[in-house]
């Protein structure tokens, strides 16, 4: 995913209802039918097309339809982030919002079917326009991720940012922090940044990485990621999604990746991945492969991706060099 090239109505093919014409009986006998879903009370959409979406392509078009019925609300969080095209970790179940300036939520029963009202200032140099829909700032939208999601789900927020726009280094986040002023959770927010890397995959790779970081087993004493290799033989540079002990490769295997919802071609992506996987191993590294249902945490004990990392660390000898690019 990148930066939005088209209005999120169009991509989502979303109706907005009040703007219907009365002479138009097809819309009316659309949702009369159910043939048309209704989003919010004013917007609607094809059920069959909205019946086909993956999780996170069904919260992006509920962002749409919440943002198009607000008259004056704002969408934030993580409905912002997914209309800014960022990857998220969990799929949100209500949209959040916020008023301009220091106004105060309305009574619940007023309230955007499918929309929690947040209670802050928004100052109006922090909203925008996404894709037709007024959203949060980029920076303002981190920092409520930051403020009302776990610290993982923020960090891959930062990530996906620092990947959609790489002039976004960490030296730049601190920058304009200075601009916004002090909020509560700034320094949680910074702590975050300085948790977050440049050019992540996916935001399974930024949880699979946290998840090694603070496994607490000795075991592992380096996590890197995105790390360089140089193939002497074919001139060729593969990069490596996590790389731990400076010898062991880990690869995450994210179910988006094969459906193109970074922008690249799904049958390339599986022949450069198991091109750059034959490469490595002949290089002399272990490659270790896990998925997405790898690194979901149990209720106790590691996960199966740091399970298979320690049982990888203990039973395969580390190569006495890898020609990596420092």
């Amino acid at each position: 995913m990148g930066p939005v090239q088209q209005t999120w109505k169009e991509t989502h093919q979303l109706i907005e209802l009040r703007k219907v014409p009365l002479t138009n009986t097809d819309v009316a006998a659309g949702v009369a039918s159910g043939r048309l879903l209704r989003l919010t009370a004013e917007v609607a959409v094809p059920r069959a097309y909205f019946t086909g979406l993956p999780p996170w392509g069904k919260a992006e078009a509920r962002a749409a339809a919440v943002g198009l019925t607000a008259d004056k609300a704002v969408v934030c969080g993580m409905a912002a982030g997914r209309l800014w095209g960022l990857s998220l970790l969990g799929v949100e179940k209500t949209v959040d919002l916020l008023l301009p300036g220091r106004s105060r939520p309305p009574s619940k029963r007023l309230w955007i079917s499918g929309s929690t009202y947040r209670s802050a200032a928004l100052p109006e140099a922090q909203i925008t326009t996404q894709g037709g829909i007024r959203v949060t700032t980029l920076l303002r939208t981190l920092t409520d991720i930051c403020r009302y999601e776990d610290r993982d789900e923020a960090v891959v927020a930062v990530d996906s940012a620092r990947r959609t726009w790489p002039t976004f280094t960490a030296e730049k986040f601190h920058e304009r922090l200075e601009h916004m002023g002090s909020f509560p959770g700034i320094e949680s927010f910074r702590e975050t940044v300085a948790m977050s890397r440049e050019m992540i995959g996916s935001p399974w790779e930024t949880k699979a990485r946290l998840l090694l970081l603070r496994c607490g087993d000795a075991a592992i004493v380096s996590v890197e990621t995105q790390v360089k290799f140089h193939d002497p033989v074919t001139e060729k540079i593969y990069y490596v999604d996590i790389l731990i002990n400076g010898w062991l490769v880990l690869e995450i295997d994210g179910k988006s990746k094969y459906l193109g919802v970074y922008g690249d071609d799904p049958g390339t992506v599986i022949r450069d991945e198991r091109e750059r996987e034959k490469a490595l191993q002949n290089l002399g590294s272990v490659v270790l492969r896990v998925g997405k249902k790898d690194v979901e945490e149990p209720a106790a004990g590691y996960c199966a991706m740091v399970q298979l990392v320690l049982r990888g660390l203990q039973n395969f000898p580390a190569p006495v060099s890898l020609p990596r690019v420092a």
